[in-house]
């Protein structure tokens, strides 16, 4: 993927649409799904519309700051990922480094590799359980039935 101008609005939408299918997944496990970009080269292009080619113009600015993009969906559980194809539709990219919205950053005329991924989320972890024993408003989640008896009509 190569960045190819300077973005007129604020954002712009990934294309080609980044689309996966995963299989091997435990399919009661929960799964984040994420996306980043890195540079593929310290080379800076400029593109030659008489030649409809790109030629290197020198050395590639500071990579901005690597972000992580997580799937608006996230997280999976197994099963989702292994029946439908996840679309990264909704990404922007941006080449503000100030951008606080969540968009991933890239330099104007650098080419870029996208990259997927999947962290399995693991269920009731110790630190996990310790959070939700020590902490006083999450009752729910220590009363399997959702309710304290103290609270029933």
């Amino acid at each position: 993927m190569v960045v190819h101008s300077l973005f007129a609005s604020t954002f712009r939408r990934m294309f080609p649409t980044m689309k996966l299918s995963v299989s091997g997944c435990d399919s009661d496990a929960l799964y984040y799904i994420l996306l980043d970009v890195v540079p593929v080269d310290n080379k800076r292009y400029r593109y030659i519309y008489n030649k409809s080619s790109w030629l290197t113009a020198g050395k590639a600015e500071p990579a901005p700051r690597n972000r992580l993009y997580m799937h608006p969906d996230s997280p999976f559980t197994g099963e989702q990922l292994l029946k439908q194809v996840i679309s990264f539709e909704k990404a922007k990219l941006t080449n503000n480094e100030v951008d606080k919205t969540g968009h991933l950053i890239l330099n104007s005329m650098h080419k870029y590799q996208p990259r997927i991924h999947i962290v399995k989320r693991p269920r009731d972890s110790p630190i996990e359980q310790l959070k939700i024993e020590k902490n006083p408003f999450a009752k729910g989640f220590r009363d399997p039935s959702g309710r304290s008896p103290e609270y029933d009509l």
